[in-house]
């Protein structure tokens, strides 16, 4: 504990700044944080603006997922930071050599639809651009603090992570405060799930660090961060994320061992025939995890399948693009006030599938230019294995939550990092060549 207190110290002027500013934000809601955060950078070094504004702008996406309380202001305030930190890196020339590139094409694509199509107006504009926005700064800030100090980077992207659980670890043991939901941990997220997803690519991105091995902190930190992650993920309840985090850890670890890979896999097709045997809420409930899996809903995903084929009907109307950014929650929103008047059931709130909600808004053409970016990112990554076992966390955790669809949501910025993390080669490697 006195080793991490040491490090945040050691980095207190970043920390420092940034927690007064989002105290600010709590008091005076994001425009007392705005005039902070401009008062920090006319005083702050310039070696240090671009480290400040990385770990700034991550936990501000972090904390932008709470849709009230005191948190809120994170809502407004994740726009006003990556404003200011677009305008900063307009110095550094944005687009040259910016691997966020990659993701014009589906902005391009997003962009034409919404002008177009969209019934949303502007909004879906501005967020159709926004995945372009939100690449860019994520990857040019990532590139311009490593290659400034690779160690310190990889340092303050654990150290985020680990401020903010621990502070959520902090409020579960401190009364009067609400952060579990129907008895699910929800944290500083607007819900459950949003609490196991953040969980699940923090626990993706603490694995990619670990692996470079140019941290400060040792392996067994990473092994104790990891493991209160799967915690908090367990807590929230959340399936999608559990499951995408031991899909993520099989393709990683089997990849090293072709036998291994082989075995498991010929293990898994006798698991699936053995459950298909049994009837699968059978063997959940053999194993006493009928509660946590809240067996009961899984054969519908919670009252998801209620929405999909819904979905599913106007995306047939207009299959190839799409009518813009957002139109999912346009769309779901109009059918639950003609359908069902004020009070839905909860499963109506969304369409709870990125590939869904990425068909209503952008069609097939934009899934596939979606893909297009996923693939340019495993063709450049430094570590296949990694490489692979994010793509299938990210497609594995789709199928249930419309994350991949929103780019101003908690989670894009991290899928982001991560790619940012695994397209840059490792310095201290170069240097030993």
């Amino acid at each position: 504990m006195k080793k991490l207190y040491n490090r945040f110290f050691t980095n207190k002027n970043i920390f420092s700044p940034l927690l007064i500013i989002l105290l600010g934000g709590i008091i005076g809601t994001w425009i007392l944080a705005t005039a902070l955060l401009l008062l920090a950078l006319m005083f702050m070094p310039n070696k240090t603006k671009t480290d400040f504004l990385f770990v700034l702008l991550l936990l501000v996406f972090f904390l932008g997922d709470a849709f009230n309380g005191p948190l809120s202001f994170a809502q407004n305030f994740r726009f006003v930071v990556l404003g200011l930190a677009l305008l900063y890196l307009f110095r550094y020339r944005l687009i040259i050599n910016n691997a966020g590139n990659y993701m014009l094409p589906f902005t391009l694509v997003a962009l034409i639809i919404s002008l177009l199509f969209s019934p949303v107006g502007v909004m879906s504009v501005l967020r159709a651009i926004a995945f372009w926005l939100v690449a860019a700064v994520v990857f040019k800030l990532y590139t311009l603090a490593y290659k400034a100090n690779s160690q310190r980077t990889l340092d303050l992207i654990v150290l985020v992570i680990t401020l903010y659980f621990g502070m959520t670890l902090l409020f579960v043991f401190l009364p009067g405060f609400s952060i579990f939901q129907m008895g699910r941990l929800k944290g500083f997220m607007g819900n459950p799930n949003g609490m196991g997803m953040l969980a699940m690519f923090c626990y993706a991105v603490l694995s990619l660090i670990n692996g470079k091995n140019e941290t400060t902190f040792k392996n067994s930190f990473f092994l104790k961060l990891k493991g209160l992650l799967l915690v908090f993920i367990i807590l929230s309840g959340s399936r999608t994320a559990l499951f995408s985090v031991l899909v993520f850890e099989i393709i990683v670890r089997l990849m090293h061992n072709k036998p291994l890979l082989i075995l498991s896999l010929l293990t898994t097709v006798y698991i699936y025939l053995l459950i298909n045997s049994f009837g699968f809420e059978s063997v959940i409930d053999f194993f006493g995890l009928s509660d946590y899996l809240r067996v009961d809903s899984l054969q519908n995903a919670s009252g998801r399948t209620d929405v999909w084929p819904v979905a599913w009907e106007e995306i047939k109307s207009n299959p190839w693009v799409g009518k813009g950014i957002l139109y999912d929650d346009y769309f779901i929103k109009d059918y639950v006030v003609k359908n069902f008047g004020e009070s839905p059931a909860r499963q109506w709130g969304g369409i709870w599938s990125s590939y869904l909600s990425l068909l209503l808004d952008v069609g097939i053409i934009g899934m596939l230019v979606y893909v297009f970016f996923y693939l340019k990112m495993y063709i450049k990554a430094v570590d296949k294995k990694m490489a692979l076992g994010f793509i299938l966390l990210c497609a594995f955790s789709g199928i249930t939550e419309s994350w991949m669809a929103s780019s101003m949501n908690a989670f894009t910025p991290l899928m982001f990092l991560f790619w940012a993390i695994e397209l840059q080669p490792n310095l201290e490697l170069k240097k030993q060549i």
